[in-house]
């Protein structure tokens, strides 16, 4: 055989035994790029969520606190009338603090002895006053406004408000302190029925005379307990004294 022809047909054997190696062999599968990119964008979807689902927990908002009740107010107490002069032609109880009067223009600051000065569990506080004269009942009079003939006599009331612990009783006394007296005189607390408990009120009607001589008198009027200290709101009576020829 030739040579040639020899090595051909070695070739073509190598060649049919290489490819015989690789005959069943299954091919290599081609990636799905598109399903990477699926996957992909769920677990991205899937951490996102949970991302806004946090920070909406976080941002909600506390639950307010129940409203506190607004307190209950007590009403007014009810005044009682010291058993001081009786003033003429007065039926009923005398003026309080809020009885309208008519006509009247009520001054523009708080009346004055309005601030009260506590010692110890007593403190009354002065709530309103009135000056009657000549028939008639003139509530809570500016200084200098009562013009008076001499030797008038006129009555004066004050309204006040037991703002202590303690109740005003036997040796407490709403006295003279200072200034001109008029011939008034002090109120004190003898009967049980003229006790004044914490919270209660009471007037005190104290009657006075006009002096003779023609000027502008005043005199301070305190409470005092029964161990001689004054307390409470510092009032006053302000009088003028005009003779008809003036």
């Amino acid at each position: 055989m030739d040579k040639r022809l020899s090595g051909l047909l070695v070739a073509l054997v190598v060649v049919a035994g290489l490819t015989s190696c690789n005959l069943g062999k299954a091919p290599e599968p081609t990636p799905d790029v598109g399903a990477i990119y699926t996957a992909a964008a769920a677990t991205m979807l899937a951490q996102l969520n949970a991302q806004m689902t946090q920070t909406a927990q976080a941002a909600s908002p506390t639950s307010l606190p129940s409203p506190t009740p607004l307190p209950t107010f007590t009403p007014l107490p009810t005044f009682a009338v010291g058993p001081g002069a009786t003033p003429f032609g007065l039926t009923g109880t005398p003026f309080l603090l809020n009885t309208p009067l008519g006509g009247f223009t009520p001054v523009a600051s708080p009346p004055p002895g309005a601030f009260s000065n506590p010692v110890g569990c007593d403190d009354a506080m002065f709530t309103g006053d009135a000056i009657y004269y000549s028939g008639k009942w003139r509530r809570n009079p500016a200084d200098g406004t009562s013009v008076l003939a001499p030797g008038t006599t006129f009555t004066y009331s004050w309204n006040f408000i037991n703002t202590g612990t303690c109740t005003w009783d036997e040796d407490y006394v709403f006295a003279f302190k200072s200034g001109d007296q008029l011939h008034g005189k002090d109120f004190r607390f003898v009967f049980e029925k003229d006790f004044v408990k914490p919270g209660a009120g009471i007037a005190f009607l104290i009657e006075m005379v006009a002096p003779r001589n023609p000027k502008e008198y005043k005199g301070y009027w305190q409470m005092k307990n029964d161990h001689g200290q004054w307390f409470g709101s510092l009032v006053w009576v302000d009088i003028v004294v005009k003779s008809e020829s003036e």
